[in-house]
């Protein structure tokens, strides 16, 4: 299949429409493959956000270095954000239940080899790196796959419901993985890293559980990694809504990220205590997860356009709110309205996404996608602490507040989001 051909596909989807569920169809909730991915990504979530607390505690235990705790876990965002279209074009050219499969395998086995070496006293930090490494490099094989494989397991109409219980999946496990992880770790070294494993082990049992065609069908013969690549980012950026997505989107993760670090800036220099630092993160993240359970209710009634113009607009007068807040503890309160759209907005954007992408395409779509949105935010920590350092907490929120209000004039003025449905069928021609 040409490139040209695929994105005459994908401009025929409506940019917005909501497919509508069969009458007959299942709830959801009956659905067993997508019950079983569910419950097992749960877990395994909840076990990398444990382990994502449990690395740097690990390194400061092992060398009492805060700059090679700090290294270990840039190393690891790097290297996962340099896989991120690899990995995409790897998911859509393999058996995506298969890949899902030796993900957790290879996961379960690192984490309970490093298990191990820490209770053996042969763990090292560069031990520790390469472990990171590898476990953070196999989830970014994993999602696309993940991904990718469910309008196999899901109906069509449920695609954008199916989404938002994946949203709630992971603002869940972003509430109780560091709790969990600093509990665990207060137990002994090894126990967060063990639990990571068991994890990864009941991951591999519900996937392998899951019924289905999972192996994407190939009309076209193969070509390389890069060229595969190349159609992925090229195929994103000639679709107006999704180009759309890849210049705003950045521009809001940037913001909030800012906005949720100089908080955590804010609130220690003032000598808020960390208890209550976490407490306020984790108000934050409860944000989202309310937005999770109310996103079905929202379904249809908000046109993606819509939804990114309103939570850019709000969240640029809700974070100058909370730059007016600081350092209470009650800053939480409109950060975490300003994710109560969120889930509708990402649940919206993922089924346009897999709706319209082409079956042997959807790996490196959702992965170009994922690695430009979230790019630049990388850079938040930095200029939040900087921004701290320099000005203050109230010109940090500021700023972030400022990017928000550019993200939001984009949105107003951008085709692609204001007229998804004509500019689709332009790109057809």
């Amino acid at each position: 299949m040409t490139l040209a051909r695929t994105v005459l596909r994908v401009s025929e989807a409506s940019g917005t429409d909501t497919a509508v569920s069969d009458p007959g169809t299942p709830p959801l909730r009956r659905n067993t493959g997508f019950r079983m991915l569910w419950v097992g990504q749960l877990l395994s979530d909840s076990g990398t956000e444990i382990g994502l607390l449990a690395y740097p505690l690990l390194i400061l235990a092992l060398t009492h270095s805060a700059v090679l705790a700090g290294v270990v876990g840039t190393a690891r965002a790097i290297a996962r954000l340099c896989l991120q279209l690899p990995a995409g074009a790897l998911a859509d050219r393999f058996d995506r239940r298969l890949t899902m499969i030796i993900c957790d395998t290879m996961r379960a086995v690192l984490m309970a080899l490093l298990g191990i070496l820490i209770v053996a006293h042969l763990a090292s930090w560069p031990v520790v790196l390469i472990v990171s490494l590898i476990e953070g490099g196999a989830g970014a094989l994993f999602d696309p796959a993940a991904t990718a494989a469910l309008p196999g397991i899901v109906p069509d109409g449920q695609l954008e419901q199916a989404w938002a219980a994946t949203e709630g999946r992971t603002y869940g496990a972003s509430l109780a993985g560091p709790a969990l992880g600093g509990l665990l770790f207060g137990l002994g070294r090894a126990v967060p890293f063990l639990a990571d494993a068991v994890s990864y082990a009941v991951s591999f049992g519900t996937v392998s559980r899951i019924r289905g065609r999972f192996r994407p069908n190939q009309a076209a013969e193969r070509k390389t990694l890069r060229r595969e690549v190349a159609d992925g980012l090229e195929l994103v950026w000639q679709v107006p809504i999704l180009r759309a997505v890849l210049i705003t989107a950045p521009l809001m993760n940037f913001a909030f990220n800012g906005v949720t670090f100089t908080v955590t800036l804010a609130l220690r220099q003032h000598g808020t205590s960390t208890a209550v630092i976490g407490l306020v993160q984790a108000a934050i993240m409860a944000g989202g997860l309310l937005g999770a359970v109310i996103a079905p209710r929202l379904q249809g009634r908000l046109q993606l356009g819509t939804a990114v113009t309103v939570i850019t607009l709000t969240g640029a007068l809700l974070f100058c709110g909370a730059a007016l807040l600081i350092p209470s503890p009650l800053v939480a309160l409109p950060v975490a309205m300003d994710l109560l759209l969120a889930p509708t907005v990402n649940a919206a954007l993922f089924a346009v996404m897999l709706r319209s992408t082409p079956e042997e395409m959807r790996g490196r779509v959702f992965n170009s996608v994922v690695m430009v949105a979230t790019a630049l935010a990388t850079l938040a920590p930095l200029t939040a602490g900087l921004l701290v350092q320099h000005l203050s907490g109230v010109g940090a929120i500021g700023a972030f507040a400022a990017t928000m209000a550019v993200a939001a004039g984009l949105s107003l003025i951008m085709p692609g989001l204001r007229q998804p449905g004509k500019q689709q069928a332009d790109a057809s021609l």
